[in-house]
C-alpha cells in the first residue's frame, strides 16, 4: 500500500514538472511574440512618419520622426526665451506619452492573434502595460538633440526635438518582459510545489486499524481498487 501511495506522489511530481514547463514555454513565447512586435513597432515608426507641420515659423525638423537611429517627439512652448523649458518638458511628456503608445499597440496586436491561455499570461500583459518606471527612464536616456528659438515679428516660441536611442528602447523593453516572466514563472513553480509538499504531509493510513480495511458493501470498489485505476496500475 505505502509503494502504491510513494508512485502515486511521484507520478503526481513528474505531472507537475512537466505542467510547469509547458507553462513556462508558453509564457516565454508570448514574451518573446510581444517583444518583436513592439520593435516592429519603434524601428518601423519613422518609415510611417508624415511631416504634419502647422505652426508657423516652426522649423524644418518639427514634428517628423524620420531618423533610424532616433525615435523622436516634440515639445512647442510660445513665449520669451524661458519658454525653452516649457518646450523640453513638453517634449519629454509626449516621449513618455511614444513609449506608452508603442506598448498599447503591440499588446492590441498580439491579443488580437492570440488571446491570454491562463492567468499568468494575463499578468503578463498587464504588466507589460503598465510601467512605473517608464517616465524615470525616459527622463535619464533622452537628448535634445534640437532646440531652437524663435524671435521675430511674426513668432516668438522655442520649439525641442526630444529622442531616445531605438535600440536603447528595444533594450529596455526586452529586460522589462524578461523580468515579468522569470517573476511569473518564479510564482506558477512555487505555487505547483507547495501543491506537490501538500500531498507529501498528507497524514499516512494507520494500517493497525482494522476499520481503515474493510471491504466495502458489495457492487462497490474498495480502495486498492481505485488507487489501482487512478495510477493504471493493473490488479494483481
Amino acid at each position: 500500500m505505502l509503494k502504491l501511495l510513494s508512485k502515486h506522489v511521484f507520478l503526481v511530481g513528474i505531472f507537475l514538472i512537466l505542467t510547469i514547463h509547458t507553462a513556462s514555454a508558453q509564457l516565454l513565447g508570448l514574451a518573446l511574440s510581444l517583444g518583436n512586435t513592439l520593435a516592429g513597432y519603434i524601428f518601423d515608426i519613422y518609415l510611417r512618419t508624415e511631416n504634419t507641420l502647422d505652426i508657423d515659423g516652426a522649423p524644418n525638423w518639427y514634428l517628423r520622426n524620420d531618423d533610424s537611429e532616433w525615435d523622436c517627439a516634440f515639445g512647442y512652448a510660445p513665449g520669451s526665451l524661458a519658454s525653452v523649458e516649457a518646450a523640453k518638458s513638453e517634449a519629454t511628456k509626449n516621449l513618455v506619452a511614444q513609449q506608452e503608445q508603442y506598448v498599447q499597440s503591440a499588446i492590441r496586436d498580439e491579443v488580437q492573434r492570440r488571446k491570454p491561455r491562463d492567468e499568468k499570461e494575463r499578468q503578463l500583459v498587464e504588466q507589460f502595460r503598465n510601467d512605473p518606471e517608464l517616465k524615470n527612464f525616459v527622463t535619464g536616456q533622452r537628448q535634445f538633440l534640437k532646440i531652437t528659438y524663435e524671435d521675430d515679428e511674426d513668432v516668438r516660441a522655442a520649439f525641442v526635438k526630444a529622442c531616445l536611442s531605438r535600440e536603447t528602447v528595444v533594450a529596455y523593453q526586452k529586460e522589462r518582459l524578461q523580468k515579468i516572466t522569470t517573476e511569473l514563472s518564479k510564482n506558477r513553480a512555487e505555487s505547483a510545489f507547495g501543491e506537490l509538499e501538500a500531498e507529501l504531509e498528507q497524514p499516512e493510513l494507520d494500517l493497525n486499524t482494522p476499520a481503515d480495511l474493510e471491504r466495502p458493501a458489495s457492487g462497490s470498489k474498495s480502495a486498492f481498487e481505485e488507487l489501482d485505476q487512478e495510477i493504471s496500475l493493473p490488479n494483481n
